[in-house]
Formats: C-alpha cells, sequence, structure tokens
C-alpha cells in the first residue's frame, strides 16, 4: 500500500501542476487550484498512514521473529509471483491427498489399528492353547565288577559297562476356565478404546476436511478478486489519463481529474489487498493440506 500511496501523491501532483499552469495561463481559477491542493493534501495524508501501517507490520514481524527491533533487520522485498486463474485440482483430489499427507490423521489412524489389535490380542486370550514340547537325553555307567566267570561254554565277560539314549515328546492343551472376570474386563476395555480411537480417526478427517475445503474456498475468492481488482485498476488508470489530459486541455474539470485519482488509489490498494489475500489463502491451504513445505 505504501507504493500505491507514492503512486498516488505522484499523480495529484501531476494535478496541481496542471492546475498551476492553467491559473499562470489565464484559463485556470483560484477554486481549481485550490481544490487540486487539497487532492495534493489528502494523497499525502494518505502516505503517511500507508508508512505507517508498513513501520507497524515490520514491528510485528521482527517480534514474531523473536529480534529486537533496534537491530533494524533488512526485510527483502516480496516477490511478485504471477497468480493462477485458478486451482486446478478439485475439492475432492485436494482433500484426498490431504488424508493421505497430513501427520494429525495419519497419528490418528495408527492409533486406532493399534487399538485393534488390542482386541485381537484380549479375545485370543479366551481361546484354549496348544502347546508341544520334546526332549533327548543320554545316559552312561558303570559298576565295580570287572569280570564275571565263564558259564558253561561262555566265555567270560570283562569291562562291564552300560549306556543309552532316551527321548520324548509332550502334546498338551490349556483352557482358560476361571479368572474372575479379568479377560473380560481386558476385552471391555479394548473394545472402548478402540471405539474411542474411531471416534478421533472420524473427528480429525472430519475437521482437515472442513480447512480444506475452507482454505480452498478462501483461495478461490481470493484468485478471482484479484482478477477483478487488476481489471479495475487498467479502467481507473485509463479513466485518471483521460482526466488529466482533458483538464490540461482545457475540456475537462478538476473535480473529475481528482476523483479518478482517488479512484485509481483505491483499486491500487484493492489490487494489492486482493494480491496478499491470494497469498495467504494459498499458505492456509497448504497448511491446511499438509503441503506447507513443499508448496510454490
Amino acid at each position: 500500500r505504501a507504493a500505491s500511496a507514492r503512486q498516488g501523491l505522484a499523480n495529484a501532483d501531476a494535478i496541481l501542476a496542471a492546475s498551476r499552469a492553467r491559473l499562470r495561463q489565464g484559463v485556470g481559477t483560484v477554486v481549481e487550484l485550490a481544490q487540486a491542493t487539497q487532492n495534493r493534501a489528502q494523497a499525502n495524508l494518505a502516505l503517511v498512514q500507508a508508512n505507517g501501517a508498513e513501520s507497524d507490520g515490520y514491528l510485528a514481524l521482527v517480534s514474531a521473529l523473536g529480534i529486537s527491533p533496534l537491530s533494524k533487520p533488512s526485510i527483502a522485498e516480496l516477490p511478485k509471483r504471477p497468480l493462477p486463474p485458478a486451482l486446478a485440482s478439485s475439492v475432492d483430489a485436494i482433500v484426498s491427498d490431504a488424508i493421505a499427507r497430513r501427520p494429525d490423521l495419519q497419528g490418528a489412524y495408527a492409533l486406532e489399528q493399534a487399538n485393534r489389535a488390542k482386541i485381537k490380542a484380549a479375545q485370543a486370550a479366551f481361546m484354549p492353547k496348544i502347546f508341544l514340547s520334546a526332549s533327548t537325553s543320554y545316559a552312561s555307567g558303570g559298576t565295580a565288577i570287572t569280570a564275571l566267570p565263564a558259564i558253561g561254554d561262555q566265555a567270560a565277560t570283562v569291562n562291564l559297562n552300560g549306556s543309552r539314549y532316551g527321548g520324548g515328546v509332550f502334546v498338551g492343551v490349556t483352557i482358560p476356565l476361571y479368572d474372575g472376570g479379568l479377560r473380560s474386563a481386558v476385552l471391555m476395555q479394548a473394545r472402548n478404546d478402540a471405539q474411542s480411537a474411531s471416534e478421533r480417526l472420524t473427528r480429525t478427517k472430519e475437521e482437515a476436511v472442513r480447512q480444506v475445503v475452507a482454505a480452498q474456498n478462501a483461495v478461490q475468492t481470493s484468485l478471482a478478486s484479484h482478477d477483478a481488482a487488476k481489471a479495475l485498476v487498467d479502467a481507473a488508470q485509463t479513466s485518471y489519463d483521460a482526466a488529466l489530459t482533458a483538464y490540461r486541455n482545457g475540456v475537462g474539470s478538476v473535480t473529475d481529474a481528482t476523483i479518478a485519482q482517488s479512484q485509481l488509489l483505491a483499486a491500487r490498494n484493492a489490487e494489492v489487498d486482493s494480491y496478499a489475500g491470494a497469498l495467504s489463502a494459498a499458505a492456509a491451504l497448504a497448511l491446511a493440506t499438509g503441503t506447507i513445505g513443499t508448496a510454490q
């Protein structure tokens, strides 16, 4: 707005210069000069107010950044980016992308899945359980008898000792009978947690959709407003140029010129406001869709 106000002051100076020139040539009047002077004073007041608003915005920015205003950091000018005529994606596509990308939705979905898994674990506690185990063994031993005498035709036996291998397989079934209602309480708690998580996910989705739709509507409205403001600036500029030329040539009035100058300033301010509104709406949409770090 400060730039628009400076341009408005320059336009008011042009009208004042034309009024003085007409007065010197004897075709102007003191009333016209007074009107042009008043118009110039109003334009100067608008510039002072715009500079004050710019200083307030600078102070708010450095305060938000945690920087001392006394350091007077330089703030880069906002680059002039061309705005698209409309959003390329539909609302449904934007909402679908937001649901798949937003961290709060992902966290709510993960919590719901975890609570559903707890229900399955609690239900499994009511089911019989089968177990299977196996074991092997090896035993060795000896005696104090080193030999047995021969009996009949059988030869003598020496170095008496013994060893053997063994093994076993065990199959069992455990059936829960009574635990004082502990498993039922655990299952009920798991179901309650799952229901709460599901309701939270639903609320989060609904809130995300509301935010995305509201931000998308704001972007569309601001883009349309900017297009209308640009057309208004072009028309107001043409009207001002024509009114100033007519006044210089003696076929127009100073009133028409000052009115055209005021309307041109208002149109420029409307264009600036609509452009800033479009950028703010685009940032809000990027935040609502979870693309704040990648939005251009």
